[in-house]
């Protein structure tokens, strides 16, 4: 109950009592009105003297906590392009871009220009790498590179703390054409050599194993010309003649070498000596003849 609703409820207690008691002992009216109007004043005199109890406002609930999300403060960056790094090869030079970053070191001596510390100790870390990396090998360069530069690493003096985002490392133009000649002129150099040893195996081989002596050729085409023996009868000149030639031998001297190893030459290749002619003329006329004559 509110405070003004218990004056009014006092009041009218206070109004109806005395008009009750009037009634009850057949009072004047007048008795009864003055009753009342006196209990009024004192009542209204007691409620002036005691002041009315605070109304306490209610306690409004606590607020529930925000989370709020971490603000990071992104480092520093600075942007280097077209910077040039050695290669494998002294011919052949890296051009290196990407975006630097770095955090300060808090202890120690600070540099007036940390950027360029960054930047010079990034550079440092990259010529290392790409000294001993080959030109011809761009792609796996560049994702070996990124992969190391984005470590964090701390320069000489330990002031500042770097990394590389966006590294990008190519040949110029004009070094990835030429490279690419030369590649071309090797792969074109290899090729010739090798048909070179292959024509050199085949002329050994002929040389020195098929015509090495008229029996090795004879017995090579008769591997190739397996049943034809009777052609080979009448090639036995020709395999002799290419035996000599190949061997850079005297037709004269393979005779006598061969006759010295083997016999006479006559009786194996008849075209090849004048003596079988001069047999075969006297086997082809019986009056020289001194068997038949007889």
């Amino acid at each position: 109950m509110t405070h003004t609703k218990r004056v009014l409820l006092t009041a009218a207690v206070v109004v109806a009592v005395p008009y009750l008691l009037a009634t009850m002992l057949s009072l004047p009216t007048w008795a009864a009105a003055a009753a009342s109007t006196l209990l009024l004043i004192l009542l209204a005199l007691v409620w002036k003297q005691e002041p009315p109890a605070p109304v306490v406002a209610p306690t409004p609930p606590a607020p529930k906590p925000v989370d709020r999300e971490p603000v990071f403060t992104t480092p520093p960056t600075r942007t280097i392009a077209g910077v040039r790094l050695p290669s494998a090869s002294p011919d052949y030079s890296f051009s290196f871009s990407a975006i630097v970053q770095w955090s300060p070191v808090m202890t120690g001596l600070r540099h007036a220009d940390l950027g360029s510390v960054a930047v010079d100790a990034l550079l440092s870390r990259a010529k290392a790498l790409t000294a001993a990396q080959q030109p011809s090998e761009e792609a796996l360069n560049q994702h070996r590179l990124a992969s190391l530069l984005g470590e964090p690493d701390l320069d000489e003096r330990g002031q500042v703390r770097t990394w590389a985002t966006e590294v990008r490392l190519k040949l110029p133009d004009a070094d990835l054409k030429h490279l690419q000649n030369v590649t071309a002129l090797h792969r074109r150099a290899q090729t010739l050599l090798l048909e070179r040893q292959l024509e050199q195996d085949k002329r050994a081989y002929l040389r020195d194993d098929v015509l090495a002596t008229p029996g090795s050729a004879v017995v090579w085409w008769l591997a190739n010309n397996p049943g034809e023996v009777a052609k080979c009868v009448d090639l036995l000149g020709t395999l002799t003649r290419l035996s000599a030639a190949a061997n850079d031998l005297p037709l004269e001297a393979l005779e006598r070498r061969w006759e010295n190893e083997h016999g006479p030459l006559a009786l194996v290749v008849p075209e090849v000596s004048g003596r079988d002619d001069q047999l075969a003329q006297k086997a082809e006329d019986p009056g020289e003849n001194p068997s038949e004559q007889g």
